[in-house]
């Protein structure tokens, strides 16, 4: 398998791209990836915020349904905010860490979401206890394909 699917999604490497409809776009060559599985798709780069890992318009390998722990590495980031339920949330790609505390029935819980960018020029995305259910990380950072526009 040398191919990926390649959707229309634009993960803003900046603040929370708008929310659109994600639309399977076609196929794209994802040579020297290495093993490829049917968890892995690309999408598109908007922005500066992860500057010199990700460019803006670059295409970044993905990989749906991170296992394990998300602390401390790139994932792509899905906000679905209480005052716009419509809009099908936003996406970010940053890198990711949490503080959580245990609630009274042992269920472990967040107390607050950081999304931080590489490029220092922007800052990080704060997500407070109250936020942070709202925060549903979709995928996390395999590469970027080099040399395709």
């Amino acid at each position: 398998k040398t191919l990926l699917p390649l959707y229309s999604l634009k993960a803003a490497a900046g603040y929370c791209a708008s929310a659109k409809a994600v639309e399977p776009e076609g196929w794209i060559r994802a040579d020297g990836v290495g093993r490829l599985d049917e968890l892995m798709f690309v999408c598109r780069a908007v922005g500066r915020s992860m500057e010199p890992t990700i460019h803006d318009g670059d295409y970044m390998v993905m990989r749906f349904k991170p296992a394990g722990t998300r602390q401390n590495i790139i994932v792509l980031a899905k906000y679905r905010g209480t005052a716009d339920p419509e809009t099908g949330g936003s996406f970010t790609v940053k890198r990711y860490s949490s503080e959580k505390t245990t609630a009274d029935e042992g269920e472990r819980k967040h107390i607050r979401v950081v999304l931080s960018p590489q490029n220092r020029d922007y800052a990080p995305i704060v997500f407070t206890a109250d936020d942070a259910e709202h925060v549903e990380i979709a995928a996390e950072f395999v590469t970027v394909l080099r040399g395709v526009r």
